[in-house]
């Protein structure tokens, strides 16, 4: 099962206290039991307030890929506590509510934001000026990041939306290829597109063209790991040697 999990490390030494500092900021969010809740539209996802984790700042610096200063990683190891945001239906309009819900606690007092089902963070001021964008393509890059194996660049975080992710060869170079994994995952998110093995798709006009391979996910991640993509992974392969 996929599903979206966003950590958001904060200051608050126990649940009464994140409960005093949601009703500071308003009366539309809430704690109801291990729930969250948005009062307003019945909208609500699991919730754990997890005590101080001492390795949380390596995992921010590891996952925020050079976001961070030195500051930001400090103020994340000074946490009191971690609130975690469980949704587990993937779909675009349950990744805009875990945006939501997140800037809710970074308003509350939080610090950064981790989405643990991507391996990704983001710096608290990113997130807030991102998390309400009404561009698909801004909401892709809050959850979907992009990983070197070193043989292949693959995208990570599609699972988020119901759909697989994409990979294509390191020679492409990263920059080309962040590029592409960029504009085949949001085609996939915006064009709800048929597609299939042996298919192919250009990120545009004159742009080179590449022909698609479906496989599973399984030589990326583990399929326990919460950024497994059980829709596996369409392979992007050049149909000519790529441009220098």
């Amino acid at each position: 099962m996929s599903e979206i999990v966003v950590g958001v490390p904060g200051p608050w030494r126990d649940r009464r206290e994140l409960v005093e500092a949601l009703a500071r900021h308003g009366s539309d969010y809430g704690l109801a039991g291990d729930l969250f809740v948005e009062r307003s539209t019945g909208t609500s996802c699991g919730f754990d307030l997890d005590e101080r984790d001492p390795y949380l700042r390596h995992s921010f610096e590891a996952a925020g890929q050079g976001e961070f200063s030195r500051e930001a990683l400090d103020a994340v190891l000074a946490h009191e506590s971690a609130g975690y945001l469980v949704f587990d239906e993937p779909g675009y309009e349950r990744a805009r509510a875990a945006a939501r819900f997140a800037s809710v606690l970074l308003e509350a007092g939080g610090i950064a934001v981790a989405v643990v089902s991507a391996g990704v963070a983001h710096g608290r001021e990113r997130w807030l000026e991102r998390a309400a964008s009404e561009d698909p393509a801004v909401i892709q890059g809050l959850f979907v990041t992009q990983v070197d194996d070193r043989e292949r660049f693959y995208s990570c975080g599609m699972h988020h939306f119901g759909l697989p992710d994409a990979a294509v060869a390191a020679t492409l170079g990263w920059d080309e290829a962040a590029r592409l994994l960029n504009a085949f995952n949001l085609h996939q998110l915006t064009e709800s597109p048929t597609l299939a093995s042996g298919g192919t798709f250009s990120a545009g006009a004159g742009s080179p063209r590449f022909r698609l391979a479906r496989e599973p996910y399984v030589e990326h991640e583990e399929p326990d790991s919460p950024t497994y993509n059980p829709h596996g992974l369409w392979s992007l392969e050049p149909l000519s040697a790529p441009r220098r």
